[in-house]
């Protein structure tokens, strides 16, 4: 069994209130509460769908069971802070360029924790994919509107999105 949870998140977003008004030409405040949930809606998708991280968090990573490499979820890893087996400390070496991947020293181990900061991503790419979506959002408050179609996802957000997508398996 492999558990992931977030403890905290300790990054910022990467797009503003102000940056999606611009981008949808919004010029009154009344929704800006609104527009500041959408921005954290629109990154938490677009996080689980490329499986990484856009705004840093330190998250916890538990394995029931597990060789000796375990590759890491939502890289790309800024700091480990401990890995445990069976609730004691466990030799390790890092690897991969963005030490994603963990060796454990002493092979295969049971009731692994991993205890780990992601950098976050943050590029223009990003940034468009989540203004694309956040206007969507925005321009589709409602599950249903008569005599319109309600879109889902725009397949444009995906497309933006799939140079940067990894399997977390």
């Amino acid at each position: 069994m492999r558990q992931i949870k977030i403890n905290s998140t300790t990054g910022s977003e990467i797009i503003t209130t102000s940056d999606v008004k611009d981008y949808v030409r919004i010029d009154t405040s009344a929704d800006d509460t609104l527009i500041g949930r959408m921005i954290t809606q629109a990154r938490i998708f677009c996080e689980n769908y490329i499986s990484r991280d856009i705004v840093a968090k330190n998250r916890t990573y538990h394995l029931s069971e597990t060789e000796c490499i375990i590759d890491i979820p939502f890289d790309t890893i800024a700091s480990i802070s401990t890995v445990t087996a069976e609730g004691n400390d466990e030799e390790h070496t890092v690897k991969g360029l963005d030490n994603e991947r963990i060796e454990l020293d002493g092979g295969s181990a049971k009731d692994v924790k991993i205890t780990y900061v992601t950098a976050g991503l943050s590029d223009d790419l990003i940034k468009i994919a989540m203004l694309q979506f956040v206007s969507t959002l925005y321009d589709n408050r409602a599950d249903f509107k008569t005599g319109t179609i309600v879109q889902d996802v725009p397949t444009e957000t995906r497309a933006l999105l799939n140079s940067y997508k990894t399997m977390f398996i």
